[in-house]
């Protein structure tokens, strides 16, 4: 190995809401200053280092703390966007094509860093905080020191010393309460397809998937999207997209036979995983309910862009399947824990007649208390109408919708809204990630849902071989990010997203909320939320900073503290 005079790392903490460029000329985050950690019992914190070497070098990074098998360290890599944010949105980032840190990639072996020549890396730490752990404050070391040529290739290497981050945890002796929150983020089975070359129901296919339920739940998504035939979802008029169907389906003389063995097996994955909430997939196509579904019986499509929605072929069809799929659901005990869709996203007069026929016909067989039927809407006119009682308005829009007498009070995010209304894109700072969950909690809202957890197909599905690493806005039919928050890794598992990671510490500040509820009343939290905040927090309406969701939840943690 070869040294040369006062060569170090320059090494930074930093906390989860700073994204952090490769650049050499200046640091693009701020550094935190506060290296004392409030967490709760069977809390996940995150928090960053910034490491720059000044020459090309590989580095161990070594954990030092009676949590050292808890502690996960990441590289946050780098890919590139061409369509990050919205140029007219003003709190954003940047909306210039560029690379952007997203992906949480594993180290090398022996936890083993490559590390560029002047350029800043960022690591991401995440401490799973055992859900029984003793109170008090506990000390966590880090150190990033010049790896061993054995430990990676036999070429001299210039040594560094040891650069020591260490930081304190305050353990909160009580545990973070289950999620009340249905959060929903739509996973596209055939997509998994794809990219794994797998087939629907194969033993490989089960395998893969199991990584990724476990990791939905390890980040806050309790509800899981299910085939009962290939979602209408992101369809192009007249395309289709690659079959994924739970349901068996066979017709003789116009008598249906159903067969439920491969959802029962779903229904079985999902629930060892730890899901426990399902909703089924649409039942008509999306922005009006126009047309039916691509429906496989007898071993070919029978319904799909060429069949009415209102046909009578699909009514008798749906007359004949859903009282017997109500009573199989049942069976399960998921009457009270799924729900229906009819169609994404109705607008219009002329497609609110059509969106109302097609309810008719769902209501008819499904019971409101048992199997209640939930939308994406923005116009609330189809709440005035009497049409629905369910609906689930974009963030933006949700106002519209405050004094509307719903059953249910439910919100979702698409694209790159201005007003600052929270989302994760790719040009967005990752503040308006993580201020969903206390907003969540401010608007008493019961339900999140989000389109693409892993929508890696390209707008309208037109391109089943996009590939996200490499083209990250659906082919410019979304912004960066927006279509998808895990990448498909090659082991058959996923790599999870800096934005997913931010948006599981929202859900975490949630239950924070609803923990300190508890102990104090809603009022009291309220109190703190409000706390030199003018105006009642909305979407549309809450600090715009960094500081401002950093503290607010501090001063959460430190009222629960204060509880005890």
């Amino acid at each position: 190995m070869c040294e040369a005079e006062n060569w170090r790392y320059d090494v930074r903490l930093l906390d989860d809401l700073q994204k952090v460029f490769m650049r050499g000329d200046k640091l693009t985050a701020e550094v935190r200053r506060n290296r004392r950690f409030r967490v709760l019992q069977g809390q996940r914190l995150n928090f960053q280092i910034a490491v720059k070497s000044p020459a090309r070098s590989f580095a161990n990074c070594r954990v030092d703390s009676l949590f050292r098998d808890y502690v996960t360290i990441r590289h946050v890599g780098s890919v590139f966007c061409d369509f990050p944010s919205d140029p007219l949105d003003d709190m954003t980032i940047t909306s210039e094509p560029g690379f952007f840190p997203d992906p949480l990639l594993p180290l090398y072996p022996n936890q083993v860093l490559a590390l560029p020549a002047d350029k800043w890396v960022s690591l991401w730490v995440s401490v799973d905080i055992p859900r029984e752990c003793p109170s008090g404050r506990y000390p966590l070391r880090i150190a990033v020191s010049t790896a061993a040529n054995d430990v990676v290739l036999a070429w001299p290497l210039h040594v560094m010393p040891p650069e020591i981050v260490e930081i304190e945890l305050d353990i909160i002796p009580v545990e973070l309460p289950k999620q009340k929150l249905w959060s929903c983020s739509w996973f596209h089975t055939d997509c998994l397809q794809r990219w794994y070359h797998c087939g629907f129901g194969d033993e490989r296919f089960w395998e893969i998937l199991r990584r990724y339920l476990k990791d939905m739940v390890a980040h806050g998504i309790n509800v899981l999207y299910t085939p009962l035939w290939t979602p209408p979802l992101d369809t192009a008029i007249g395309h289709e997209r690659p079959t994924c169907q739970l349901l068996g389906i066979t017709e003789k003389d116009g008598i249906y036979e159903f067969d439920f063995s491969l959802l029962k097996r779903w229904i079985d994955t999902a629930r060892e995983c730890g899901l426990e909430l399902f909703e089924m997939s649409h039942a008509f196509t999306q922005w009006g309910a126009k047309a039916t579904p691509k429906i496989i019986v007898n071993g070919e499509r029978r319904f799909g862009w060429d069949v009415s929605a209102t046909s009578r072929e699909y009514q008798d069809f749906l007359g004949q399947l859903l009282p017997k799929l109500a009573d199989f659901l049942r069976a399960e005990g998921l009457a009270g824990k799924c729900f229906f869709h009819n169609s994404d996203e109705p607008h219009g007069e002329e497609t609110l007649k059509r969106y109302q026929a097609s309810q008719t016909i769902l209501e008819k067989y499904l019971p409101d208390d048992e199997f209640p039927i939930f939308d994406a809407m923005s116009d609330p006119e189809y709440v005035k109408s009497g049409i629905t009682k369910r609906p689930i308005p974009v963030t933006s829009v949700l106002e519209n919708f405050s004094e509307l007498p719903l059953k249910a009070r439910w919100v979702y995010y698409c694209g790159n809204w201005q007003d600052g209304v929270p989302n994760r894109v790719f040009g967005m700072p990752s503040w308006r990630n993580r201020a969903l969950g206390v907003l969540l909690y401010a608007l008493g809202i019961e339900g999140f849902l989000h389109w693409g957890h892993n929508f890696w197909f390209s707008q309208y599905s037109l391109d089943y071989d996009n590939n996200p690493w490499q083209n990250t806005s659906a082919g410019y039919g979304f912004y960066g990010g927006d279509s998808y928050h895990v990448y498909p890794g090659n082991d058959g598992a996923p790599v999870d997203s800096l934005r997913y990671e931010v948006f599981s510490e929202a859900m975490q500040d949630l239950r924070a909320c609803q923990l300190l509820e508890s102990m104090v009343g809603r009022e009291a939290v309220m109190a703190i939320l409000q706390e030199g905040v003018e105006r009642p927090l909305k979407m549309t309406d809450y600090p715009h900073s960094a500081e401002w969701v950093s503290d607010v939840n501090e001063r959460i943690l430190k009222a629960i503290d204060q509880a005890l």
